[in-house]
C-alpha cells in the first residue's frame, strides 16, 4: 500500500547522498509518514546511496516496528516527536553536512539572507543549544518545541532538522539549508555583508517556495541522479 512512498524516500536518500548531504553516508536519516501513520526510515548502518525499498523499516507512532528487520536509528525520536506535534508534516530529515556543522559552531542567532537558498528560513532559525545526541523523549520534545510550525532547527556542533509537507519539500529544504549555510559562512568574511531585507525575502519566498517549485526541483534532482546511473 505504501510502496510508492517508500520508493520516493529511497530516491530522496540517493539524491541527498549525491548532493553531499550524507557526510559518511551511514549517519543521519530521513523519514516519511504514510497516510496510515506508518513512519519509514532506513536501518542503522545502511548508507544513503545503498538503501533499497525492501530495506526500509516501518514503525508506528511510538517507534514500534511494523515492517522490516534491522536496527533502528537511536535518534528516530526526533522524527516521531515532530510527527506527533505537526499534523501537516509528512517528511523529516536529520543531517550533518559540512557547512551546516561549521555554522552550528559559530551561529550567533541569525542566518544571513544572501540568496534564494535562504528564502525558506527568512522567518528565523531556531537553535538547539545542546550538542548531545537526541536519545530521550525530553530532548526530542525540546527540539520539536523549538521547531514549532517552522521548517528547520539548527543543532549546535551537530547538524540540523528539516520538516516538510512532502518528501520532496523536506529534501529540497535540506539541500537549500546546506547551501544557505555555505553562503552565510562565505559572506561572514566581509565586514558589512549586504543581505535581503525580510520584506524582500518574503516577496521572493511567495514566488519561489511553492509546491510547483518543489516539484520542478525534485524532477531536476531525479534526472540528475539518473544521469549518474547511465
Amino acid at each position: 500500500m505504501n510502496e510508492e512512498l517508500k520508493g520516493k524516500l529511497v530516491q530522496a536518500y540517493r539524491i541527498l547522498y549525491r548532493e553531499g548531504m550524507a557526510e559518511d553516508t551511514t549517519r543521519g536519516h530521513m523519514t516519511a509518514r504514510a497516510a496510515d501513520g506508518t513512519v519509514y526510515i532506513k536501518p542503522w548502518g545502511v548508507g544513503f546511496e545503498e538503501v533499497r525499498a525492501e530495506d526500509l523499516l516501518g514503525v508506528d507512532g511510538d517507534g514500534g516496528l511494523r515492517e522490516g528487520k534491522g536496527r533502528l536509528h537511536s535518534e528516530l525520536l526526533i522524527h516521531l516527536e515532530i510527527y506527533r506535534r505537526r499534523k501537516d508534516v509528512f517528511s523529516v530529515t536529520h543531517l550533518h553536512p559540512p557547512h551546516v556543522v561549521v555554522l552550528s559552531s559559530a551561529f550567533r542567532g541569525k542566518l544571513f539572507l544572501v540568496g534564494q537558498h535562504s528564502l525558506h528560513f527568512g522567518g528565523g532559525v531556531p537553535f538547539y543549544e545542546a550538542a548531545e545526541l537526541i536519545h530521550t523523549q525530553e530532548q526530542a520534545g525540546k527540539l520539536a518545541g523549538l521547531l514549532a510550525d517552522g521548517p528547520v532547527v539548527l543543532m549546535r556542533n551537530h547538524g540540523f532538522v528539516t520538516a516538510g509537507k512532502s518528501v520532496e519539500e523536506a529534501a529540497i529544504m535540506a539541500i537549500d539549508f546546506e547551501k544557505a549555510a555555505r553562503e552565510h559562512l562565505a559572506v561572514s568574511a566581509f565586514a558589512e555583508p549586504r543581505e535581503m531585507t525580510k520584506e524582500q525575502a518574503a516577496r521572493m519566498r511567495a514566488v519561489i517556495c511553492r509546491p510547483e517549485q518543489y516539484s520542478m526541483l525534485w524532477s531536476y534532482y531525479c534526472r540528475k541522479l539518473n544521469r549518474v546511473k547511465e
